[in-house]
């Protein structure tokens, strides 16, 4: 679901919906991508979506996840479905473990 939220929140330039789910860190460099795409449309089509939890780590203050996104999406409605494959970082305070916040996002080579 964070993977869908993401795309759809990035489409429709919702930046208080990306600060809800995002470290202020990320957040920061998104608002920046959104404010140099400016009023351009963008629409993200998830063809496939798979998903692997890579690493767990449980710290003093907070859990850490890296979990594998790969598959494929259509970004241009013209256009076939490109692969993808990205490595991304979660975080949640280990003395409220409810939701995760994504803290970074690394493409895969």
């Amino acid at each position: 679901m964070i993977f869908i939220r993401l795309q759809a929140a990035n489409d429709k330039s919702d930046v208080n919906d990306l600060r809800a789910f995002t470290t202020p860190e990320l957040f920061s460099s998104l608002r920046l991508d959104l404010q140099e795409r400016g009023d351009a449309a963008q629409q993200t089509d998830v063809v496939t979506l798979n998903a692997e939890l890579l690493d767990f780590a449980q710290e003093k203050e907070r859990q850490i996840v890296s979990v594998r996104f790969h598959g494929l999406i259509r970004e241009e409605a013209h256009n076939g479905a490109e692969p993808f494959d990205e490595v991304w970082h979660l975080v949640r305070p280990s003395n409220n473990p409810g939701n995760w916040a994504i803290a970074g996002i690394q493409p895969r080579q």
